[in-house]
């Protein structure tokens, strides 16, 4: 197979083989021995005042919460998102002017959103039944989940999107109690207008501002301000992974959705601007993103590298998507 191929003037996503993929973009990797960015790693030791690693982060964030309740929530999203809320519930007027302030085209697309998914989901209930015998009675009772926390992205980008796609299966199934923990803006104090929006869409009961570790540990332990749930669902970044696998067990969790993982499988008919729209696309989240091509064909590898490196600069997070595919991007060329 190839060694590994740099197109002129992409260094960012490389052309491997199947065996240096393996040794490295393919390589899997526990969530607590992830490689943080020197930024990221300067960082936490400023949050911190020591060098702490992510898992270790993580678990002083959820302890400081436990025990202090709401004092250690403001503290650390003071710390973390530079934003003191004297209020951690966002007023459901704010929900409703964020939605009437959208342009009338997003509000369309986001109810035919909503309309869409309750439709899917709709179809694929669980049923509950009993068969009863006089050796005894067989069966399934299907019972709703009684209170439910989303976790919604904030801080790059809004993410209207996890919340309508979490919110309205939770909605068809019957959940009773829906909350939303959302990061702040520095700008606004405010979770992002598209999310708040879209909470007040999907009819949740509460929005919080809050992000990160210290929202988990909010829904996993209950503070005076706001009840534990019963489950927490939804993606985040890294550390909102960990506190979730950390918290496991207390509450219970949807999965281990983060950092983002995309895999694009394209034969030489597939279109290198698609492609490499998708990739970035992706990468854009997070900076311990991984973002891969999977392709018997060197020629669309190419063109896709092209493709990026033509389309990264006119992105609103091109530093977050070069470092991300330089980290762990990439296009592996495979047998067929």
């Amino acid at each position: 197979m190839a060694t590994e191929r740099q197109p002129a003037g992409s260094p960012l996503l490389r052309i491997l083989s199947a065996d240096e993929a393996q040794r490295t973009v393919l390589k899997r990797r526990a969530l607590g021995d992830v490689e943080l960015p020197a930024g990221v790693r300067q960082r936490m030791a400023q949050v911190f005042g020591r060098e702490l690693g992510p898992v270790e982060a993580v678990r002083e964030i959820l302890q400081d919460v436990r025990t202090h309740g709401d004092r250690a929530l403001r503290r650390w999203t003071l710390r973390l998102d530079g934003v003191e809320p004297a209020e951690i519930a966002v007023p459901p007027a704010e929900w409703r002017a964020a939605w009437e302030s959208l342009d009338p085209a997003l509000q369309r697309a986001m109810q035919e959103a909503v309309e869409r998914i309750e439709a899917f989901h709709r179809r694929q209930p669980l049923h509950t039944w009993l068969d009863a015998k006089p050796g005894g009675t067989l069966g399934q009772l299907v019972r709703p989940i009684d209170s439910v926390g989303l976790y919604v992205p904030g801080g790059r980008a809004s993410y209207p999107s996890s919340l309508l796609m979490a919110a309205i299966p939770a909605r068809v199934a019957g959940v009773r109690t829906l909350v939303v923990a959302c990061p702040p803006s520095r700008e606004t104090g405010l979770p992002p207008a598209g999310v708040l929006a879209a909470a007040h869409l999907a009819g949740v009961d509460r929005v919080y501002r809050l992000g990160g570790a210290q929202a988990i540990a909010a829904l996993a332990y209950g503070t005076a301000s706001i009840p534990t749930v019963d489950k927490i669902c939804g993606p985040g970044n890294l550390f909102v992974t960990l506190a979730k696998q950390q918290v496991m067990g207390t509450v219970g969790i949807d999965g281990l959705p983060g950092p983002t993982e995309t895999v694009i499988i394209a034969d030489s008919g597939a279109r290198p601007a698609f492609v490499a729209a998708d990739l970035l696309a992706q990468a854009e989240h997070d900076p311990l993103a991984t973002a891969l091509l999977l392709t018997p064909s060197i020629e669309l590898a190419q063109q896709v590298a092209a493709e990026v490196a033509r389309r990264l600069g006119g992105l609103s997070h091109s530093e977050t998507a070069a470092e991300s595919l330089r980290r762990r991007g990439g296009a592996v060329i495979t047998a067929s």
